[in-house]
């Protein structure tokens, strides 16, 4: 029986440490990337004609991101 309420706690104690806090990294990483999507779109736009793309994706490739393709 012991061992049982002890199973049962540590799953409750499991469950409970998988939680954030609301806004927590979700928010900073939200954050960070639009603040490195804006940077990039803004070095992209001084590009030249036909390398406005390329621009772009090595901005965000040099940021950490990978495309989407």
């Amino acid at each position: 029986m012991k061992f049982r309420s002890l199973i049962a706690a540590a799953l409750f104690l499991a469950g409970c440490a998988n939680q954030r806090p609301a806004g927590s990294s979700d928010s900073r990483t939200t954050e960070s990337y639009n603040r490195d999507l804006s940077a990039c779109e803004r070095e992209a736009t001084f590009a030249g004609a036909g390398s406005k793309g390329q621009a772009f994706d090595n901005c965000m490739k040099t940021k950490g991101y990978t495309p989407k393709r």
